[in-house]
């Protein structure tokens, strides 16, 4: 019995290391920036590209 309670607990480990590392890919390639303020639900946003920014800046400042 205890044998089948640590391969579940190998099986659930394994499963949220994907999960962590698929989350992590996809922010990293997307540029997602997720914010957490305390009491309110996470907020998932796009980052604009570095040469958006500095083309930006360039015209308005």
């Amino acid at each position: 019995m205890e044998l089948m309670a640590m391969n579940k607990v190998q099986e659930v480990k394994e499963l949220l290391t994907d999960t962590v590392t698929k989350i992590y890919s996809t922010v990293k390639d997307h540029s997602l920036e997720v914010t957490k303020e305390k009491g309110q639900a996470p907020r998932v946003r796009t980052l604009r590209p570095t040469r958006h920014t500095i083309k930006w800046k360039s015209r308005n400042h």
